[in-house]
């Protein structure tokens, strides 16, 4: 516990940092002016095609014994936001993933660990390719369960597993693939734990938080970076982790 203690509260140091300061906002501002773009373009023709989905399932013979006709439509945009609102955090955590992680481990590793040697046993080419597997196998995941929302609990706590999950998946391999050799790389990235799984969901949570949100992937970031080097510093000199 106090490893991960430890990770949470050098990241949100660093954070306030004006190097780091300067990035954090970005990410989520892309991305929301992005997918904000597409829903004003695109929007109508989606809720359409979501009602026109919705109509045949017994959602709409529901409805209409209820003489609720308008619970379609409404249903429709529900589950649009539920479409929308992870294709915008997962877009910026890509963005963090793939534009700022080296800005990110590079201010880390030399103000934490400028003598851990870098190996470099990933690359540019993994990090897309982990991000686009990430990617497709967390709106699959999304979609599948989207049923589960009707039971609101549940709903929370999937999403909650499912952010876990896509953040080790992104940033464990970003935060080591520059100092780690390959076969460090593989082991470290799904080393941890409890541990682990338990600073993935904690962050999870913030994409929950207002305005929070908005620092999440960049601080998400820093924090698996420093649990990432960390522990590759500590396995070299034969530390427990």
């Amino acid at each position: 516990m106090e490893s991960i203690l430890r990770s949470l509260q050098r990241a949100a140091q660093d954070l306030l940092a004006p190097r780091m300061l300067t990035l954090a906002f970005w990410p989520m501002v892309l991305s929301l002016l992005l997918w904000g773009g597409l829903a004003w373009l695109f929007g109508s023709a989606w809720k359409a095609e979501i009602a026109a989905l919705l109509a045949a399932t017994p959602l709409n013979d529901l409805a209409l014994w209820l003489g609720a006709e308008w619970l379609t439509a409404y249903a429709a945009m529900f589950v649009l936001a539920l479409l929308w609102l992870p294709a915008m955090y997962v877009t910026a955590l890509l963005i963090t993933s793939l534009a700022l992680m080296p800005l990110i481990v590079n201010f880390v590793a030399e103000r934490y660990y400028p003598d851990l040697e870098r190996q470099r046993g990933g690359g540019v080419i993994g990090s897309v390719f982990n991000g686009l597997v990430a990617l497709v196998l967390y709106l699959l995941a999304w979609v599948v369960l989207l049923p589960v929302w009707l039971l609101a609990p549940f709903g929370i706590a999937v999403s909650i597993l499912l952010n876990a999950w896509l953040n080790q998946k992104l940033f464990m391999y970003d935060a080591l693939a520059d100092h780690a050799s390959a076969t460090e790389l593989k082991d470290n990235r799904h080393a941890g734990g409890w541990r682990l799984l338990s600073l993935s969901s904690l962050l999870g949570l913030l994409h929950f938080v207002p305005i929070v949100n908005f620092l999440a992937p960049v601080y998400m970031a820093l924090a698996f970076t420093h649990h990432g080097l960390e522990a590759l510093d500590r396995g070299r000199r034969g530390l427990p982790a």
